[in-house]
């Protein structure tokens, strides 16, 4: 299979993470467009800085596919030898999409993806709504039936055509009566990490209790020394991904909640070295929201500070450990290849 994965240079957790992926997948040949130099061995400081972990997790990991070398190239004129066309960021790339679609015949456009890992639920071309009708009207004349839609955040049918509940509680409520998901070629997309990040460490060998990050600011007084870090803004506790990875496999719990959107690398992270993820307000989430499988049988859900340390104490080191169990398996489904795989075989039908 060749797929032809369009990117607006921008890094994002989701599509980055589905690009590692598909590189893990025997047979599949991925020509990114631009070269994607983050995500590759060769990649400089200067690449790496720019991500949003500044380079851990997903990042400077690739060797290069050397039969994807010369095919960068006037990629326009082999457009019709992919078997898929992936666009990264639609609200970049709009232009560039609705030129594509419009030049391949109906058939094809099955084989465009959409790959949509903004934290808002909002779809294209609804999301930056007043951006886009100051400076392309043109785009809400765009049309993406056809092509298959790829969506990270969801809340309700409403907020897809930009009704939020937190802005517009009644039209929400009044438009999610009679608006609708896409039922065909819609799906939920989620983060992933490398396979090879997943270590096993046993919920007894954990040394303290919460990973040295905290998200929520209710739980302040658990971090004596760190306040929440807000929403948008880089604060890292540790100086390396060394110093990171080290903290979480000795850490027994990690606290986790909705920032921007649903979805976080760290999830994953977390679960991936054995902490166990303390989800604030996870049954306020839909079900089709990623991330996705996440319930009491392998993580913690709580609402307030009162209600997370209750649930700690009343559970037994046997029901913490089988909790831990339950969410390694969790996130081996969630794997950058994992993922990868899944994407393949819904494009395919």
């Amino acid at each position: 299979m060749k797929i032809l994965f369009l990117n607006a240079n921008i890094p994002n957790y989701v599509t980055d993470g589905l690009f590692h992926g598909l590189h893990a997948i025997p047979g599949i040949m991925v020509v990114d467009v631009p070269r994607m130099n983050y995500m590759y061995k060769d990649a400089t400081f200067e690449d790496l800085y720019k991500t949003g972990s500044k380079g851990n997790t997903l990042y400077g990991l690739l060797q290069e596919d050397k039969r994807v070398q010369g095919r960068r190239t006037y990629w326009q004129a082999d457009i019709d030898q992919y078997d898929l066309i992936i666009f990264s960021d639609i609200f970049e790339q709009c232009d560039l999409f609705n030129f594509i679609y419009k030049s391949v015949s109906a058939e094809r456009r099955g084989a465009l993806c959409i790959v949509d890992g903004y934290d808002i639920a909002t779809l294209f071309p609804y999301f930056n709504f007043f951006f886009n009708l100051r400076v392309r009207p043109w785009s809400f004349l765009y049309s993406t039936k056809g092509a298959q839609y790829f969506k990270r955040e969801y809340s309700n049918s409403a907020e897809l055509y930009g009704f939020a509940k937190e802005k517009y509680a009644s039209l929400n409520a009044i438009f999610s009566v009679f608006l609708r998901r896409p039922k065909n070629r819609f799906y939920t997309i989620t983060m992933s990490v490398p396979e090879e990040i997943i270590e096993y460490i046993p919920y007894r060998s954990k040394i303290k209790d919460f990973v040295d990050y905290n998200v929520d600011p209710e739980l302040d007084c658990l971090f004596p020394n760190r306040k929440a870090v807000e929403v948008g803004k880089w604060l890292p506790s540790f100086e390396n991904q060394y110093q990171y990875y080290q903290d979480i496999k000795g850490s027994r719990f990690g606290i986790t909640t909705r920032r921007a959107g649903w979805d976080c690398l760290r999830h994953y992270e977390y679960a991936a070295m054995g902490a166990i993820l303390c989800f604030k307000n996870l049954n306020s989430k839909s079900n089709v929201c990623a991330p996705l499988d996440l319930d009491e049988t392998n993580c913690i859900p709580y609402t307030d500070k009162e209600d997370l340390v209750a649930k700690i104490r009343r559970k037994t080191i046997g029901e913490l450990e089988s909790i831990q169990e339950a969410q390694y398996k969790w996130v081996s489904g969630y794997t950058t290849k994992a993922v990868a795989n899944r994407f393949i075989a819904q494009v395919s039908g």
